[in-house]
């Protein structure tokens, strides 16, 4: 039996010991919240049957560090997210590692200046958004006195200190920590995890990604204890799926009354 046939046995045994657990598509999962049926994009079951999927394959071969050390991580994450393409972000932070200015007391004007100088994305020319605010970010934060005690035994009090960081928000903080800590206790709720949860109703129509963060993450985590995956694992496909599905994602919302 050669290797393409054992895959597809393995494959196809995990899909009928998955299918075989789910509940019933009419069973409520949590807070009125039903399955729905493994066929049917976007559904809770739809999504577990993705991680069984996955489980062993690419999607969940992650290294979510950026950096070298928490000072990388922190610098790396600060530059992106916020409506920029993740290739420009790390474009940026490659730049600046480059020229040696991720370091303790490094100047806003030799940061502004690294910045503000364009980028080669994809063969295109491309400028980074806002480099003054993010150049004053990065430089206020390098030249904090607390800058080389920053806890990394505990994700939820890094996350604490994080939000203590001018320029960071939930969303970032929590990006941080799960990126450098392999935290199950923090969500990343960026614009795709918010659709995909729209889309299972396990988002109000009325909820704002940025003043209730709290809540979305909690609601997020919630739902994948319930299903047992991990929720650094289920983040990362569902990210995946919605960002190449992005368009399907937004008619299917936009055609709903979610």
């Amino acid at each position: 039996m050669n290797q393409v046939i054992i895959d597809e046995v393995n494959l196809s045994s995990r899909i009928n010991s998955t299918l075989n657990i789910l509940p019933s598509p009419d069973q409520e999962l949590m807070d009125g919240i039903k399955w729905g049926t493994c066929e049917q994009l976007f559904t809770p079951a739809y999504w577990k049957l993705q991680y069984v999927l996955n489980l062993n394959e690419d999607v969940f071969d992650i290294k979510y560090k950026l950096g070298n050390d928490i000072v990388e991580e922190i610098i790396a994450c600060m530059l992106g997210g916020f409506g920029l393409k993740s290739e420009m972000g790390i474009a940026a932070f490659n730049r600046l590692r480059d020229a040696n200015l991720l370091k303790t007391k490094t100047s806003f004007e030799k940061i502004l200046k690294e910045l503000s100088k364009p980028f080669l994305i994809n063969n295109k020319k491309s400028h980074y958004r806002f480099p003054n605010q993010k150049a004053k970010y990065i430089s206020t934060f390098l030249n904090r006195e607390d800058v080389s005690n920053i806890p990394i035994d505990n994700d939820l009090a890094l996350r604490d200190y994080l939000l203590t960081v001018k320029g960071i928000g939930l969303k970032t903080a929590s990006w941080i920590t799960r990126n450098y800590l392999n935290s199950e206790n923090v969500a990343i709720i960026d614009i795709h995890i918010f659709r995909a949860c729209r889309l299972m109703g396990l988002y109000k129509e009325h909820f704002d990604v940025q003043k209730d963060y709290n809540k979305l993450e909690t609601i997020f985590l919630s739902f994948c204890r319930t299903i047992n995956v991990l929720p650094s694992k289920m983040d990362a496909l569902i990210w995946l799926q919605m960002k190449l599905g992005n368009r399907n994602a937004i008619n299917i919302l936009n055609e709903s009354k979610i």
